[in-house]
């Protein structure tokens, strides 16, 4: 059954399906907004550009996107104006649908776009009274279900197209994974530009679960709302749980009630696991991990706070049934199967830089450095584009990163090699109240596990880690806070 059906026909009507801006919608309501979007949209089957940002609008128009096989792509509102326009030009965008609050963003839009065709969503919507008169559109081989944007080595956005069939291999294997149910509430903390939040939506919605949509209030600080609306399944990115770490929200048994946590985009600690699975002891603590090229995760591994760990980050664990995962010769991370995308948009020099032949078969090219440990499971060591030359030698940033936390016992701490062309020295950025004591003790028992070209020249203190829409620590802040000392 295709997704589309799915959605239709899946979950009962009168239970909830979403609790934005506290208020709850119910299926019915969610399918109704959902078909009175389908219906501003006409019958184009054009691509569609969403720009609204986590309000019922975002949630109806993804939903009513997804129901009728159509091509969607979220618009950051968060975005600088230029970064939109190329996203917009590289899609070929004739269509953007938009929430009334954003119209400033538009009207900016507008000077550079004349040939888009901007319409505004209207919030009447909830209240009318509408059939739900559906008509779905053929679902072509290899058809888009949505286009994400990450960063570009060139400094351009590129976009990543994932297809229907992508996303059903993923939604078919995680929906009867989790085994999710009507009465399961479930955390949404990630922007709409992130992958994750696809998961967080399709996940809830194909199990008539209720998506709980974190208020930016409360995003740093999530441990009440979690409470409050005694949710069942957090899903977040390990920076955020480091947050609430420092913060004091992990306490032991914090959240009983909680029966799955999931992390992924970033590595998790082992430590951090160990705090978050005491906070929820009746939880079942999950690592999951996939680029956005493999449709949102193809690994998982399961947290066991009763085994000595030999390394500070939970592996990536085992491949998905259906994936395929294997390190070369430089232990590069190379990725098959249903779920790897067919390559990036516009852009065939990078789909070819990146999706190569191994050992007679396709594989795409993640740029992760992996390698298996005693047990057989996968372990992340470093991005191979985190490879730095220092002085003549070649620097993993990520194992200064290691040992920093392993001895501050403080995750949020972040190496930056400088400057970015041609690296000169380490900078190492530490969250947490300045003490020349504890910095001067770190940098000894650094030179006392790494070659002086690896020890950092400058100790920055931060009150707070500076992170970017998808909850992970900015680099390009800490980057310009290095400009301006």
């Amino acid at each position: 059954m295709k997704i589309s059906e799915q959605l239709l026909t899946t979950p009962k009507e009168q239970n909830n399906a979403l609790f934005v801006d506290g208020q709850h919608y119910t299926y019915e309501q969610l399918k109704k907004a959902a078909c009175a979007i389908a219906d501003q949209l006409g019958k184009d089957n054009a691509k569609i550009g969403i720009l609204s940002y986590r309000n019922i609008e975002y949630f109806a128009s993804v939903f009513g996107c997804i129901i009728t096989n159509r091509t969607f792509i979220p618009l950051g509102v968060k975005f600088p104006i230029k970064r939109l326009i190329s996203i917009i030009e590289q899609s070929g965008l004739k269509h953007i649908i938009y929430s009334p609050s954003y119209a400033d963003i538009v009207e900016q839009l507008i000077q550079y776009l004349p040939h888009v065709t901007f319409c505004a969503i209207d919030t009447a919507f909830i209240e009318a009274s509408l059939q739900m008169t559906i008509e779905v559109e053929k679902l072509e081989n290899n058809a888009l279900a949505y286009i994400m944007f990450t960063s570009g080595s060139t400094g351009s956005p590129k976009g990543v197209p994932i297809s229907f069939s992508n996303l059903a291999s993923y939604s078919n294997y995680m929906t009867k994974y989790l085994g999710l149910t009507y009465q399961d509430k479930v955390s949404q903390v990630f922007d709409p530009t992130f992958d994750l939040s696809i998961h967080d939506m399709l996940i809830t919605w194909l199990s008539g679960a209720c998506l709980y949509v974190i208020p930016e209030v409360a995003m740093l600080a999530p441990g009440k709302f979690i409470k409050k609306h005694e949710l069942t399944v957090w899903f977040s990115v390990p920076s955020t749980a480091a947050i609430m770490a420092k913060l004091g929200m992990l306490k032991q048994n914090a959240y009983p009630l909680l029966r799955f946590s999931l992390f992924c985009g970033e590595p998790l600690p082992v430590d951090l696991a160990k705090q978050f699975q005491l906070a929820a002891p009746n939880s079942k603590v999950i690592n999951l991990y996939g680029p956005t090229e493999a449709t949102i995760a193809c690994s998982q591994h399961v947290f066991d706070s009763t085994r000595a760990y030999a390394h500070s980050y939970v592996p990536i664990g085992e491949p998905f049934e259906h994936m395929t995962m294997v390190a070369d010769a430089q232990g590069e991370l190379l990725i098959s199967g249903e779920q790897v995308f067919c390559g990036y948009l516009n852009n065939k020099r990078k789909t070819q830089e990146s999706i190569k032949c191994h050992q007679e078969k396709t594989y795409y090219h993640t740029g992760d450095v992996v390698k298996h440990n005693d047990l057989g499971e996968l372990e992340y060591i470093s991005r191979l584009d985190d490879q730095v030359k220092i002085q003549g030698y070649r620097v993993e940033l990520a194992e200064i990163d290691t040992v920093s936390k392993a001895l501050l016992n403080n995750p949020l701490v972040q190496s930056i090699a400088y400057p970015k062309a041609i690296p000169q020295f380490i900078a190492l950025f530490i969250c947490g109240q300045a003490d020349k004591n504890i910095e001067q003790q770190l940098i000894t028992s650094l030179k006392s596990k790494l070659p002086s070209y690896m020890i950092p020249k400058k100790v920055i203190w931060l009150d707070t880690m500076p992170l970017n829409s998808n909850g992970k620590i900015d680099k390009l802040v800490l980057h310009a806070t290095l400009e301006n000392i």
